[in-house]
């Protein structure tokens, strides 16, 4: 059984927005996954590290005042 990665679901749930779209135009695309991964992938850090924003700014790659500047952007 294969293995499904992030790009299958990614696949997977734009497959699920389209059809569901019946036919109507969509814009934003890029930006709405790009939001909708960001936001999931710094709630799934933050709770991991159980809210450390110190921790989770490292984890992720930036630094504390970006973390906090997109938790509020998100409302995390």
């Amino acid at each position: 059984m294969k293995e499904r990665g992030l790009q299958d679901c990614i696949n997977e749930n734009l497959e699920k927005y389209f059809s569901d779209l019946n036919g109507e135009s969509s814009n934003g695309v890029f930006k709405m996954v790009k939001q909708q991964a960001e936001s999931a992938t710094i709630k799934f850090v933050l709770d991991k590290v159980n809210q450390n924003h110190s921790e989770a700014a490292r984890i992720l790659g930036i630094n504390r005042a970006t973390l906090k500047k997109k938790v509020g952007l998100y409302n995390l």
